[in-house]
């Protein structure tokens, strides 16, 4: 099985990490992305949502993505 891990604060999760996460399943030929949030962006001075809101929409967000799990 090939598996991508992808990271990032996700504050909020949007498009562009959708297409870049669908890009680099087909590119790499990967089976699975896993989405990995982080508690704090390190070039962030903060954080706008919480942690626990942040995977709340990354859930919303990969609803139905079959090779996306955080």
């Amino acid at each position: 099985m090939r598996v991508g891990l992808f990271g990032g604060s996700f504050d909020p999760v949007h498009y562009g990490h959708l297409g870049l996460s669908q890009k680099a399943l087909h590119h790499f030929n990967l089976d699975l992305i896993i989405w990995i949030p982080s508690a704090q962006a390190p070039h962030k001075d903060k954080v706008y949502a919480s942690f626990t809101d942040r995977v709340n929409m990354l859930r919303l967000a990969l609803q139905g993505k079959d090779q996306h799990e955080i």
